[in-house]
């Protein structure tokens, strides 16, 4: 079978995947959490709760209400998060896997992919050289860490692409 003209499915599939989980606020603001991890979990919570042990014992949803009743800590937690830089939330994960993703959105992502290979498989050839060429396109505008991160996800798509370049 040739895998050529789905080649543009998977990287849209892909795209779409990633897009999503990392929009995915996982109930809270990202800012806060990601504030802490970048300053080193241990001395920025020392250093918060110190001057704010009314936090220790609240849940999420508290914390969010609190933080919104003092905007000034808010905002310096966002300035903070801000030099942590995207692969915070890497080592957050690996650290909380039960926030990666919940159960409901990896259903819906499954049915999702499914949906899109099947219309791949049914579209026509004018279709599908459509798609290849949008998928090849937004291929192109990735930065490299994307990039690596697509193929490094779906080696398949690497052996596809080097053959399409040949």
């Amino acid at each position: 079978m040739n895998y050529n003209p789905l080649i543009p499915t998977f990287v849209f599939v892909l795209m779409t995947v990633t897009a999503l989980v990392q929009a995915a606020p996982n109930g809270v603001e990202k800012g806060p959490r990601r504030e802490i991890a970048s300053k080193g979990a241990g001395d920025a919570r020392e250093e918060i709760l110190k001057k704010h042990p009314e936090l220790k014992d609240m849940s999420p949803e508290e914390r969010q209400a609190w933080l919104k009743d003092h905007p000034e800590i808010a905002e310096k937690l966002k300035e903070r998060a801000k030099e942590a830089g995207p692969d915070r939330r890497a080592d957050f994960l690996k650290d909380h896997p039960e926030l990666k993703e919940h159960p409901e959105v990896a259903e819906k992502l499954e049915k999702a992919k499914a949906k899109l290979k099947e219309k791949a498989e049914e579209a026509t050839p004018e279709q599908k050289e459509k798609l290849r060429e949008k998928m090849k396109e937004r291929f192109e505008k990735m930065t490299p860490e994307q990039k690596a991160e697509v193929l490094k996800n779906h080696p398949e798509l690497k052996e596809k692409l080097e053959g399409a370049k040949k």
